[in-house]
């Protein structure tokens, strides 16, 4: 069913790749894809639906462009360099498009010209604005081609007046022709994160934290994963690539101990403060290579009931999966957003020794083909 009167640039943009879908036939389109990639393994249950299909992006990095003397905003298009424009992504809430309307405003004032990125010449290539759902703070990350600019406190000022809300401002530094998060960070006003509430739990976010971007879905994730897990609390919990901590803490008032393993020294350091913010005693954290920080583990006789993994869109290390398997743990849940990688490490899983008893996916990203699957197997 034809439905792209959401949005007047959805046939322009590649954000969107279900905009010619209405929601409950997005559904089935998801549904049918997981019963194909899973379906001679395990029954995929119904996916757990988005309340609200529009509107749900906690994240948004927005791109800039003159047209006729003023700058407009819109969505990079990686494979074009070019920019589709806009004055409403519905995938964005609205907070963040309005705010994206006075930064036009503002760049215009401040004389700050938008990056060209087929001339490879203006200043501003992106802003990232991060949206705390339950806390309404936000963070503006602006990513330019210098980390300074002439009266960046007045234009701080300038939409903290406008918008309240945002709680802080950071301006990092970027070179690349592709859409980055820059580096040599500065903060230029707040403190350089805000916080959220997920699964009632309060969390610290940085400009390059991974937070899922569909938080109320995120909870259902979340809940649905623990739930599969059926946790005593006697259990010993393992959280392979555990991020900031998000699963790791949502399940630490459910068992015994759990431990998270991240790469990201930053990611780690964010996890710790959390589980002070919350008062959580039982949660540990490593910033090492999972499989490494594992082989440690178990040579120091540690033992784990069940293991959560969420790794990134490539999917499992072999290695880590091996690591996994010489663990001997009981139960694995393996969230992802990639069903493809996924399917490929289960398999792996399956040919040594585990059993897939149960597939949930949960619609995170309405107007997308992308849903997060969680696979439970039993040793």
């Amino acid at each position: 069913m034809e439905n792209t009167k959401y949005c007047q640039v959805c046939k322009k943009c590649s954000g969107c790749q279900l905009s010619n879908m209405d929601y409950q036939s997005q559904v089935k389109y998801k549904q049918s894809n997981l019963r194909r990639t899973f379906g001679s393994l395990i029954k995929p249950q119904r996916i757990i639906e988005a309340d609200s299909p529009l509107n749900y992006r906690n994240k948004a990095q927005i791109v800039f462009k003159k047209e006729k003397g003023k700058t407009r905003f819109g969505i990079y298009q990686s494979a074009e360099k070019g920019i589709v424009l806009t004055n409403n992504c519905p995938l964005h809430t609205d907070t963040a498009n309005e705010i994206s309307r006075t930064l036009c405003r503002l760049f215009d004032r401040f004389s700050l010209s938008p990056f060209d990125f087929k001339r490879r010449t203006g200043y501003i290539r992106s802003v990232v604005i991060r949206e705390g759902f339950m806390t309404g703070e936000v963070l503006l990350n602006i990513v330019a081609s210098k980390n300074t600019f002439p009266k960046e406190k007045e234009f701080a000022k300038a939409i903290t007046a406008a918008h309240p809300s945002v709680k802080s401002i950071i301006i990092s530094e970027s070179q690349s022709l592709k859409l980055t998060s820059g580096g040599n960070e500065r903060v230029i006003f707040g403190d350089g994160f805000i916080t959220d509430t997920l699964c009632s739990l309060d969390f610290k976010i940085g400009y390059n934290t991974f937070y899922q971007i569909n938080p109320v879905q995120t909870e259902k994730l979340y809940n649905r994963a623990i739930k599969m897990a059926d946790l005593k609390e006697t259990d010993k919990v393992l959280d392979a690539y555990c991020g900031i901590g998000t699963i790791s803490l949502a399940v630490a008032g459910k068992c015994s101990k759990v431990t998270g393993i991240e790469l990201n020294e930053s990611s780690i350091e964010n996890a710790k403060e959390n589980a002070k913010l919350n008062g959580i005693t039982n949660a540990v954290f490593y910033a090492n290579d999972v499989k490494k920080q594992i082989r440690t583990l178990l040579s120091n006789g540690e033992t784990f009931d069940v293991c959560f993994v969420d790794p990134p869109r490539m999917g499992c290390d072999i290695e880590f999966l091996k690591s996994i398997i010489n663990a001997d743990i009981p139960r694995i849940v393996y969230v992802s957003c990639n069903t493809q990688t996924q399917i490929r490490d289960v398999r792996f899983l399956i040919k040594n020794g585990y059993k897939p008893e149960k597939q949930q996916g949960v619609d995170l990203f309405p107007y997308t083909k992308h849903i997060e699957s969680i696979v439970l197997l039993q040793k």
